[in-house]
């Protein structure tokens, strides 16, 4: 798999990925991007759409600090078994956020980001197979 991506550039792309999904998640929150294109189109209130939007900012950071931890490139956590344990979460959440997604109507959910997460799961288990 080295042929294909290293680990160290796997790394950057993931961490750059899980930015620019923060920052989406932020415009969402703020009313910049519609909210009807996420959480399958099911968000009926701005309560909702708040607690929701929170709930994935927070799994957002999350990655990002684990992550950062596991390439090196930011350390939070030097516990490697608590990085690789949050590691394997981040991939079985992200295979089945890529389920959710491809099963979306929207076709910005189901195309693009069922891409995007597709594009994270491989990786997050790039850098977990070394």
């Amino acid at each position: 798999m080295e042929d294909i991506i290293s680990i160290e550039l796997a790394g950057y792309i993931l961490l750059i990925t899980l930015g620019l999904l923060i920052i989406f998640h932020i415009l969402i929150v703020v009313g910049k991007v519609p909210y009807n294109i996420v959480w399958a189109g099911k968000i009926k209130s701005k309560k909702e759409l708040f607690l929701m939007e929170s709930i994935s900012l927070f799994i957002s950071l999350m990655a990002v600090i684990i992550v950062g931890s596991k390439t090196k490139n930011l350390i939070f956590i030097e516990d490697q078994t608590i990085v690789n344990t949050g590691m394997w979460i981040l991939l079985a959440l992200f295979v089945f956020n890529t389920i959710g997604n491809l099963t979306a109507k929207n076709p910005i959910e189901k195309y693009g980001f069922g891409t995007l997460t597709i594009l994270i799961s491989f990786l997050v288990l790039r850098i977990l197979v070394g």
